[in-house]
């Protein structure tokens, strides 16, 4: 006897779309949430009044073709969402010093411009982007990965990632230049990967450079309404999903999943047992350890995690356009050395810092013009952290931490106040609202293990068909999220429709069968190109 015929753990976007997948196959599914609140990293919060959504600020491939938008459309969610297309002529900002490069929509325009700015290298600018656009496509072309047999011919299906993939970030730029402000550019969007260009794998580049090559767009809502609208279609679908709901165990018997113990005590049985969570707590805490297997117990002992972050949320009462800023999202660093960062991710001590060297910054109510109708503006700063910063107050009660955290909260938001000044000058005067979250805020609301924000650490190691499986050693036990196939939005919403292909032994194509829906997708800045309903909401 089964309860159900699929349990999920975790509600990030990999765990709703592969519960979303089952249940429009006629599975009985559940989802449980450890938090009080679905979504995962795509989830929102409302402080003061004012609304953040700190794991999403640009998603790409939702264009005609695009992948994201061919899932949405097939699990029959694309009409429930409305997106909005960040500044096509600068949807990043690269703000290094006092030069400012914008980058716009699409390879050729990018090019143009950047050889525009750089005329003595213009061979190397094309060289790159070429190297980077074919790596990408071959990665495309490949991956996903399903047995061994597909893993023996990958170097035949990449000879481009083959000959430059494999070495740094840092490694690839030497080949094509050493300017340093162009170098800086050019590896500035590493953030959106998280690891530094001195270690990234220059294909964990590339891959997320040509994810963003066509623009990038933002949620109407938030990205709390991509969860809602998933967990929508699971409920009308007689899914469940629950919150508040921590698992405790995911119960094996002979050797095969078998179903869930919740923290309440409660068993529940089902063949199918997919988990979002990270492997730190699949592997470290929820499979009982005579299942986990020596080999896998070391390379968790070993394993790096992506870094953490410092949020820093700002409601302010200025003109922000007159600032500068629009809807595209800022990448800002002090000096070329982009580095600088990185290195402040493996700093200890952070109440000895003197300066924040660079962080990102994105502006909400310009990306979702209909947010707000009071002039007031939401502003979100991110910048990388360790966890180690603040592990000693891991046990600490939210809410009622020591005073010595407190006090370190207050002048880390201090100084990445002082950054964010370099390049919108008077913004300390405008504050209506702040508040600043930590690794250990990550840590609670998310369950991430030790706060990092893309699951394991994306070295060559964890890469690709090295990554974690999405069909574990355990028969009936899957995996999806950050920690399989890829980061970001596209990366775990692939992974959790895999999973779902993975349980039921189908094709792709299988479980993308919902008819007549069409994404809708409109500019940011040209609120008079909107339907007069949706320009109805937008302040004169």
């Amino acid at each position: 006897m089964t309860d159900y015929d699929a349990i999920i753990i975790g509600s990030g976007s990999g765990g709703l779309t592969a519960a979303l997948a089952l249940a429009r196959a006629g599975k009985k599914v559940v989802v449980f949430e450890q938090h009080d609140h679905p979504g995962g990293y795509t989830q929102s919060f409302s402080l003061g009044g004012f609304q953040f959504s700190p794991g999403v600020h640009y998603i790409g491939g939702l264009g005609p073709g695009g992948g994201l938008r061919e899932i949405y459309e097939g699990l029959g969610v694309a009409n429930d969402l409305l997106f909005f297309e960040l500044n096509p002529d600068g949807y990043d900002h690269a703000i290094i010093g006092r030069e400012r490069f914008d980058f716009p929509k699409g390879q050729g325009r990018l090019a143009a411009r950047l050889k525009s700015r750089f005329p003595a290298e213009a061979g190397g600018i094309d060289g790159y982007l070429d190297t980077v656009a074919r790596m990408a496509a071959e990665v495309g072309r490949a991956l996903p990965v399903h047995d061994a047999r597909e893993a023996a011919l990958l170097p035949l299906r990449m000879p481009t990632v083959l000959r430059y993939g494999l070495r740094s970030l840092d490694r690839l730029l030497d080949r094509f230049t050493h300017d340093p402000l162009l170098r800086a550019i050019l590896s500035i969007q590493a953030g959106d990967h998280g690891m530094a260009p001195s270690r990234a794998p220059a294909i964990l580049h590339a891959s997320v450079a040509s994810y963003y090559m066509d623009g990038g767009c933002y949620p109407r809502g938030g990205a709390q309404a991509i969860a809602d609208a998933l967990v929508a279609r699971i409920r009308d679908g007689a899914g469940e999903v629950r919150v508040g709901t921590p698992v405790e165990r995911i119960f094996i018997e002979g050797g095969v999943a078998r179903g869930v113990g919740l923290a309440d005590g409660t068993l529940l049985r089902a063949d199918i047992v997919i988990s979002n969570a990270d492997p730190g707590v699949t592997w470290g805490r929820l499979v009982p350890a005579e299942h986990v297997g020596a080999r896998l117990r070391n390379r968790l002992a070993r394993m790096r995690y992506s870094s953490s972050t410092l949020s820093l949320f700002l409601a302010v009462d200025m003109d922000v356009r007159a600032a500068g800023l629009d809807s595209g999202n800022c990448w800002f660093s002090r000096t070329t050395d982009v580095e600088a960062s990185y290195a402040l991710a493996e700093r200890t001590d952070l109440a000895a810092i003197d300066e924040v060297p660079g962080l990102f910054l994105n502006v909400t109510t310009l990306k979702d013009p209909t947010r707000r109708r009071d002039g007031k503006h939401t502003i979100e700063a991110i910048c990388l952290a360790s966890y180690e910063a603040f592990a000693k107050w891991k046990d600490s009660t939210p809410g009622r931490r020591p005073e010595d955290y407190r006090q370190l909260k207050r002048r880390l938001a201090d100084k990445m106040l002082d950054a964010i000044e370099v390049f919108v000058p008077g913004v300390r005067r405008h504050v209506v609202l702040q508040a600043l979250g930590t690794p250990l805020t990550n840590a609670r609301y998310l369950a991430a293990t030790r706060g990092g924000i893309y699951g394991i650490e994306k070295s060559l190691r964890n890469l690709g068909p090295l990554s974690f499986p999405i069909r574990s050693h355990i028969p009936g036990l899957y995996q999806c999220g950050a920690s399989t196939i890829a980061p970001g939005i596209l990366g775990v919403t692939t992974s959790g429709l895999l999973a779902a292909q993975a349980a039921l032994g189908v094709p792709r194509e299988a479980l993308l069968t919902a008819k007549g829906q069409s994404l809708r997708v409109h500019p940011a800045d040209d609120p008079a190109s909107w339907p007069p309903e949706l320009r109805s909401r937008v302040v004169a």
